[in-house]
């Protein structure tokens, strides 16, 4: 490594990180869940998103972490397959992990007992402090709060933005009376679904709420037509004759879907809250991708040119697309959560892409997308080691000046994120804000 080099990565490494993006919960509620089906009970516990590049390796289904497979057989599945998904960017974090959490540097049968055993015992009291803050350095993290769940996070690692897909998604009504336990309200025409999903906001923003999340692209193209509400109450109507056993078709029911996706928009944009809306790649085996292009959502970002719209993992594979959207419109920030474990290199050629072509004050350089906080560490240093070379190579041709790189790194890395979502960016020293 040349002396710039260095200096760079050490310089990137000091620079706090505004992590967009997050799905693992608060400490004291992993620590709880450690060592039951659904917590951290040893290595195998650990595969979000190797297991897809497992699958699609060959690994068959019924022996997945998840699956009803004794845990030897999963065992043998998962070093069977491993060797072919080592070098993958999922598997490159899984490594990381393994090596600087666990203490294990090669993974095989040999040290899949001491991985496993130290992976099970890693969580213990203030691991978040010593692992997030202290190792990873990452100032603050945005967490995703699923439908119906309720606000809590942390409010000093953890910021809640919650998902209202499920008042876009009422098919039947089963869903309907759902919603009216979870808000105390009754629901009985499309104005009185208005009327909870507003009173959904205003709770969870009194409990902490820094942003809304848009979650459909897994279930359906995230193209909103603007729908008027006489076709919307049509649909609204027939799910409140339908029973649960027969909900309005997905498909027959999109018109009440985007005219309520709408009203989330507006709901998010009165608060000034920015709106996180998943674009591109998706977690899994058997999704469609071409829903999820960035450019679906042109017409929604041209409706509301006061919105705050998030283009989630930049829309990969489909990244020239943010890349554009965001070079265009002013009320659209690219986000590169996700990016660089979907693939290092490609998450390279995408920062320089968006360094060459989006103002620098809109790019949010890392969110970690875990289901837990080891994971976030893991993507933290490729994200660090990925931002550092690309930032060397371009102060080695003579694009950038030293000084100017390590100040680009602090707008992307954390100052543009911790603006956009309401936070202090860094003091004049580089330094982070105090948090809580």
């Amino acid at each position: 490594m040349t002396d710039l080099r260095r200096r760079l990565a050490t310089a990137i490494g000091r620079i706090p990180l505004f992590d967009t993006h997050e799905h693992f919960v608060d400490e004291r509620t992993r620590l709880a869940q450690a060592g039951t089906p659904h917590g951290a009970s040893g290595i195998l516990s650990y595969l979000h998103y190797v297991d897809c590049d497992l699958v699609s390796a060959g690994l068959p289904a019924e022996l997945r972490p998840e699956s009803r497979a004794s845990s030897g057989e999963k065992r043998e599945a998962f070093l069977r397959f491993w060797p072919a998904v080592a070098h993958t960017g999922y598997g490159r974090a899984f490594r990381i992990m393994a090596s600087d959490l666990w203490g294990v540097d090669r993974i095989d049968a040999g040290t899949f007992a001491t991985l496993d055993r130290n992976a099970a015992a890693f969580p213990k009291p203030g691991y978040y402090r010593t692992l997030l803050r202290e190792r990873a350095n990452i100032a603050r993290s945005c967490r995703v709060v699923w439908s119906g769940s309720p606000t809590y996070c942390d409010l000093d690692y953890l910021h809640p933005v919650p998902q209202f897909d499920h008042f876009a998604t009422v098919a039947s009504r089963a869903h309907l009376r759902a919603l009216e336990a979870e808000t105390g309200r009754s629901i009985h025409a499309l104005a009185d679904l208005v009327a909870a999903l507003e009173a959904s906001f205003d709770r969870r923003a009194a409990e902490g709420m820094i942003g809304a999340k848009i979650f459909l692209a897994y279930k359906r193209t995230i193209r909103f037509e603007q729908v008027a509400a006489a076709d919307a109450e049509r649909i609204f109507y027939r799910a409140t004759q339908a029973h649960g056993d027969t909900p309005v078709g997905f498909a027959e029911a999109k018109p009440l879907q985007d005219y309520i996706v709408h009203r989330i928009i507006e709901q998010a944009m009165e608060r000034g809250l920015p709106i996180q809306i998943h674009t591109g790649f998706q977690n899994d085996n058997a999704n469609f991708v071409e829903n999820t292009r960035p450019t679906h959502l042109t017409n929604a970002v041209m409706a509301y040119p006061r919105g705050k719209f998030v283009l989630l993992h930049c829309g990969w594979p489909y990244a020239d697309e943010a890349v554009a959207m965001a070079k265009t419109f002013p009320n659209v920030w690219p986000d590169m959560a996700f990016t660089y474990i979907v693939g290092p290199g490609s998450a390279g050629r995408l920062l320089g892409d968006l360094i060459d072509s989006v103002p620098s004050n809109k790019i949010l350089g890392f969110g970690g997308d875990y289901n837990f906080a080891e994971g976030a560490y893991a993507h933290a240093r490729i994200a660090r080691e990925t931002i550092a070379g690309v930032l060397a190579t371009r102060v080695e041709a003579g694009d950038i000046e030293e000084d100017d790189a390590v100040a680009l790194a602090r707008r992307i890395m954390h100052d543009n994120g911790a603006r956009l979502f309401g936070f202090p960016t860094l003091d004049a020293d580089g330094a982070a804000p105090a948090t809580g």
